[in-house]
């Protein structure tokens, strides 16, 4: 469709969600309520690495008000992940946790639980379950748990590895290439944890009865959370039933279960609902957070021309006391320096090593902003050798359409990055700031600049699938069955957007129904920033066919060739004869209400297997002030530069940006998850504790977009939803060179290790 012609994409149109959530009608987990709805509560473990010797609960189960106490006796023991995203994968990943463990490996550990009447009464269950424990040494860092005589964390993996160091995503001679380069940079580096610091706790709701369980999840991909507790639970997937409410908590933390077998476990002991609601505190020790704690070794050579070389990369995940998303993330995050430069050479590799504190799971981004905080610094590094401006060495370096992909097998469909250069340098200010050192006495300026380029959905790593379903009604209105994760990101107003286009008709008249199992196709859900490029491409496949449909029909009543009709502005009429028409509303009342034994309902279903791949690129570009007294630094100004394909709503694209601004600069600058070197423990366990960028702190900034269009995607779309939150690492440590001369290679920016640089220096 042309873009002259499109009436509905292209709208700043109000979310589908927007009126429940601004009126408090909006239902979360946490907000249901159910009749004869019992609390649940865990007793976990005080030790970091223990044996589980025994577990008495009979006085717990004898207090009044219990309806229902769980420990390792209850289940057979089935070896399990939290990361459903395993059944993407033809090998999947690593089962290594147990409901109700014989071992415990970390503090927080589940060892029971417990369903009451209320609240009070589930705190004093706990108390009074008896657990006898061998205490054994624990590890808490990549270095410990590598030393030799370290304790063993997981009998299948000796010395802690359950991932060797194993090379990835490697092509050409790195070696010869190096040797060829006329400037190499090359560093070790670090980077933190993230949370991801949600409003709504984990929390989750079961309900067994009729031989039926319901769970009520925050979960992103709600398909393959039912498949993992129909595993869990010896049930047939038939009979188990996810249902998504809104979700407060996003982010990567809803692609791994986290509370959901505890309540489920509750429920079907108590044949009652039990809803299971983290304290904040249990919320960080026991919810995954960003992929690991990583050391990452890098080196990058140019030609004296700056031609890409060769880049080499070895990456450590600190995989935690369980596998989750460690190994894959590890992957991801070499995976995303394909992309972006031309490089005649790779050579990457990944380990992962067990300790005992909490594990992996994932974060926007997923091991991007890790890979490019490293690579982006190392860029501006060789470019200072051979004398070339970043800019202009990003603009030459980068991979053009055709080019390789950030996977193997794929090719690039689209690219936009130059545009996104020349438009956050000129905003920026930069060929006035770059290099001057500007500012008064003790605070210097200076400008920085980092370019990414990402993924619209995993394939083709992972299986990708998803579904669509129009179901018309008397009046012409349509019902869309989609089955993304629900955590406010938008994508429901946006599917109705491209459903609307399609079809002619208002985007009021979409109504999206998601958020149920039972009733939804399947779907991968919600990850790898695939909801408009991957469910977007079901929702115009079942739109056209749908389409398709009501032009038949109309052609039979206007006596005209199907091919000469459009659905439009809720009509279906001659594209040369406007006077040639009919109301689509009539057009589908007549099908349902035909009196001449010619009944028909439209109901048009599309499943779509994506297979290209159609990356967004981005410039980012800060300026910064530091002190060079504190080593505080303050980002002036930050710029986004997005290359969308097309932006089927722009205020939702551009609210992407703007939050995943919020969240990159808090991973450059002050997110930093204070693990206990004695327990393991998240010292940093509640908002007190755990700096996040407020309101304050946020910089003027712009989130701007490039729309040139991607053949591939729907409308020319591409994808948004982690994009935002790689480059602010880079870029405010760029800049910070350009103002003081000094470089950090660890992860947060923090004005401790601001000021410890300028003083080494």
């Amino acid at each position: 469709m042309a873009t002259q012609d499109l009436r509905v994409v292209g709208q700043r149109l109000p979310l589908a969600e927007a009126y429940e959530k601004v009126t408090g009608r909006a239902e979360y987990c946490s907000t249901i309520r159910l009749p004869g709805m019992l609390v649940g509560k865990i007793l976990r473990s005080p030790h970091p690495h223990a044996k589980v010797l025994s577990v008495d609960t009979s006085k717990a189960e004898a207090l009044a008000g219990v309806r229902a106490v769980v420990s390792g006796k209850d289940f057979t023991p089935k070896p399990y992940t939290w990361n459903v995203m395993t059944y993407q994968l033809p090998g999947g990943e690593i089962n290594d946790m147990v409901l109700f463990g014989d071992k415990v490996r970390q503090v927080g550990d589940a060892v029971a639980a417990v369903a009451a009447v209320d609240e009070p009464t589930a705190k004093k269950a706990l108390e009074l379950i008896e657990v006898q424990y061998e205490v054994l040494p624990a590890v808490f860092t990549i270095d410990e748990a590598s030393a030799e005589g370290a304790p063993t964390i997981h009998d299948f993996a000796p010395n802690n590895v359950p991932v060797p160091v194993t090379p990835v995503f490697g092509y050409g001679d790195a070696e010869q290439m190096f040797a060829e380069s006329a400037a190499i940079a090359g560093a070790d580096f670090t980077t933190t944890k993230q949370i991801q610091a949600g409003l709504e706790n984990a929390c989750s709701i079961a309900d067994f009865k009729g031989g039926r369980l319901t769970v009520w999840s925050q979960i992103q991909l709600p398909h393959m959370a039912k498949r993992m507790l129909a595993y869990l639970f010896d049930l047939p997937e038939s009979r188990v039933r996810l249902l998504n409410p809104y979700a407060g908590c996003g982010f990567g933390a809803g692609t791994d279960m986290c509370v959901e077998p505890y309540a489920a476990a509750l429920a079907v002991k108590a044949k009652a609902p039990v809803k299971v609601w983290y304290s904040r505190a249990e919320d960080f020790n026991n919810r995954l957070t960003r992929e690991h704690v990583a050391k990452i070794s890098m080196k990058l050579g140019v030609g004296k021309d700056g031609s890409p070389k060769a880049l080499s990369a070895v990456y450590q995940g600190d995989a935690g006391s369980y596998m989750a998303k460690t190994a894959s993330g590890c992957g991801v995050a070499l995976a995303s320096n394909i992309t972006e430069y031309d490089f005649a050479a790779m050579d990457q590799a990944i380990t992962a090593i067990y300790t005992n504190h909490i594990g992996g799971g994932a974060m926007r981004g997923f091991g991007g902003p890790q890979s490019s905080f490293c690579r982006e610094t190392l860029v501006d590094e060789v470019c200072e050798q051979i004398g070339m401006d970043p800019v202009e060495f990003r603009m030459k370096a980068h991979r053009k359409v055709g080019g390789l992909g950030w996977f193997p097998g794929t090719a690039i469909s689209s690219c936009g990055v130059d545009e996104c250069l020349r438009i956050g340098a000129e905003r920026i200010g930069w060929a006035d700031k770059r290099g001057k050192k500007l500012g008064d006495g003790a605070k210097k300026r200076g400008v920085g600049t980092a370019i990414m380029a990402w993924l619209s959905g995993a394939q083709p790593m992972l299986m990708e699938h998803s579904n669509a379903t129009l179901k018309f009604n008397p009046d012409g209105g349509a019902t869309l069955v989609v089955s993304p994760g629900m955590m406010g990101q938008g994508i429901l107003g946006t599917l109705a957007q491209m459903a609307a286009e399609i079809l002619g008709m208002k985007y009021e008249d979409i109504n999206v129904l998601a958020g149920d199992t039972d009733i939804t196709g399947f779907d991968i859900g919600t990850h790898a920033s695939r909801g408009v490029y991957c469910i977007g491409k079901a929702v115009v496949a079942a739109s056209e066919k749908a389409r398709e449909i009501f032009l038949a029909r109309a052609a039979e009543k206007l006596g005209l060739p199907m091919d000469s009709l459009e659905m439009r502005d809720g009509q279906i009429r001659s594209r040369t004869n406007p006077d040639q028409a009919l109301n689509t509303a009539d057009v589908a009342l007549e099908m349902i209400y035909n009196l001449e034994k010619d009944c028909l309902q439209v109901v048009a279903h599309a499943t779509v297997e994506p297979s290209d791949f159609a990356p967004p690129w981005q410039a980012g570009f800060a300026e910064v002030e530091v002190d060079t007294e504190t080593g505080v630094v303050e980002v002036v100004k930050w710029v986004t530069v997005h290359d969308i394909g097309r932006a089927i709503n722009p205020m939702v694209v551009e609210g992407q940006l703007e939050g995943a601004t919020v969240q990159g600069l808090g991973f450059a600058l002050c997110e930093d998850p204070v693990i206990s070197g004695t327990d393991g423990y998240m010292v940093t366990d509640n908002f007190d504790r755990y700096k996040l960028i407020s309101s304050v702190d946020t910089p003027d900034h712009e989130a701007l977009i490039v729309e040139l269009g991607d053949p591939t995607g729907p409308f020319g779309a591409k994808s948004v939803g982690e994009s935002g939150m790689f480059l602010q690492a880079p870029a405010i440590a760029n800049a910070i060179y350009d103002a003081v001369g000094v470089r950090i290679r660890d992860l947060p920016l923090t004005p401790e290790r601001v000021l410890a640089a300028l003083q080494a220096k």
